[in-house]
């Protein structure tokens, strides 16, 4: 095995003077805080939420979805304690153990970087077991169907290499193991916050730098994983508490950046070059594949109202109008249902999504978030666990939203149907029947 590279070691800590006025997160993390209102650097970066105040928690607060966006040269704290010196707490359950395969065991004591210090991780028997959870469990959540094998049997060497990127598995079987447990909604523990924070620290910094060619397919690798840690995280347990529900926030719909990210990474990793260990499956033919058919006829009866609204015309020019290209790929999704194969088409609403249009979700345009809760709706079919959590609860925020301000013979109303019972709200009478009579059809043909 490979020690961590050049790219992923830093400075040694440096002395600083103590801050009186900083916030909660530093003074418990032990690091100068550079006061700023509302919410320091330092606590930006590192991915917690920042609390100013003598009621403060005396613990640290996962700053949820903006965590996870990924930039390039992001400001990064420059004083980070070792993972012994992070106060926490461990997760309430025991997860049985599974065996690790020779070659996990061969990892025991390996070295992993830290950003901005001299001192190493090293790896115990607890991550063992985490890192064989990755490959028996969690590589078959992530991703699409065509990559799972190389999730399985490279992005683990990668990760001996490249030590951002073990970190990043660490956070994410972390999250995945939170996710499965008897309180799904409980805080991230200490070690998920440590790895994820040096995992994206390490990245960003090596994003922001000329880019050695043999770091780029770890960096994409590391960037597919921050997409899904940047979905699953999510703040809410319900409702009333996400977006766009709750009072407005400095990092709301921050997780849309995602996209952004990930753009820059493909840019600059280029995983279609020839020694690409990604080119295999990202130049699979999807067109030869078997795709699942989404049976609900019901919805035909809504497309009418959907172009009528949008005024949506496939043959105009997409120039000038925010809705079409969302618009165009939702239509192009209805028939089609959303599995681990399939997920790769889903996901392009967010990779081709217009800037215009993201504004538009910032101000809370109706049209706008009626097509975001359709792609919600429409991913509640996969119930992978890095996705489920936000289509859940921000689908049912939406209609609750719009549902307060659009009667349902409205066109937005009307429209509001589909999302309304993927999240199991009662739907208008009509569109009731027209479901009614559509399953009635399916089960004459069958």
């Amino acid at each position: 095995m490979t020690p961590a590279t050049d790219t992923d070691t830093g400075r040694k800590r440096r002395a600083h003077k103590k801050s009186r006025g900083g916030c909660a997160n530093c003074k418990i993390r032990r690091v100068k805080c550079d006061e700023k209102h509302p919410e320091c650097h330092k606590c930006q970066a590192y991915g917690v939420a920042c609390n100013y105040g003598s009621d403060a928690p005396n613990e640290l607060r996962h700053a949820g979805e903006s965590a996870f966006a990924i930039q390039p040269a992001m400001p990064l704290p420059s004083e980070v304690p070792a993972i012994q010196d992070l106060p926490g707490r461990q997760l309430d359950f025991q997860l049985p153990p599974t065996p690790p395969t020779e070659s996990i065991l061969n990892l025991l004591n390996f070295p992993l970087a830290l950003h901005e210090t001299d001192e190493v991780y090293r790896l115990t028997e607890q991550d063992l077991d985490r890192l064989q959870r990755f490959q028996d469990r969690t590589v078959l959540t992530v991703g699409t169907a065509q990559t799972t094998h190389i999730y399985r049997d490279v992005i683990l060497k990668l990760g001996c290499e490249h030590s951002f990127l073990t970190h990043i598995i660490l956070a994410l079987v972390l999250m995945h193991d939170r996710y499965l447990s008897a309180d799904p909604w409980q805080p991230p523990m200490t070690e998920e916050t440590f790895h994820h924070y040096h995992g994206t620290a390490i990245f960003n910094k090596v994003l922001s730098q000329p880019m050695p060619h043999e770091v780029k397919d770890a960096m994409w690798g590391c960037a597919a994983l921050l997409g899904c840690l940047t979905l699953a995280s999510v703040d809410a347990s319900k409702p009333e508490e996400s977006w766009p529900l709750k009072p407005d926030g400095l990092n709301d719909l921050d997780w849309l950046r995602m996209s952004d990210g990930k753009k820059e990474v493909w840019r600059i990793a280029n995983p279609l070059r020839e020694d690409s260990v990604w080119r295999p499956v990202m130049t699979h033919v999807h067109s030869n594949d078997a795709t699942p058919v989404a049976d609900r006829p019901e919805l035909n009866h809504l497309i009418p109202a959907m172009t009528r609204l949008y005024s949506f015309d496939e043959s105009a020019n997409a120039e000038g109008d925010p809705y079409h290209t969302a618009t165009s790929i939702i239509l192009r999704l209805l028939p089609i249902q959303c599995t681990h194969g399939t997920i790769m088409y889903f996901l392009s609403f967010l990779g081709h999504m217009n800037p215009d249009y993201r504004l538009l979700l910032h101000q809370k345009d109706h049209r706008a978030m009626l097509l975001l809760a359709w792609w919600y709706a429409k991913m509640m079919d996969y119930p992978v666990w890095w996705l489920q959590r936000r289509a859940t609860i921000e689908c049912k925020a939406i209609c609750i939203y719009l549902g307060r301000r659009y009667i349902p013979q409205s066109d937005v109303g009307r429209l509001l149907d589909f999302p309304k019972m993927m999240c199991g709200f009662a739907i208008s009478g009509a569109f009731g029947q027209q479901v009614d009579e559509a399953r009635s059809s399916a089960r004459l043909r069958s």
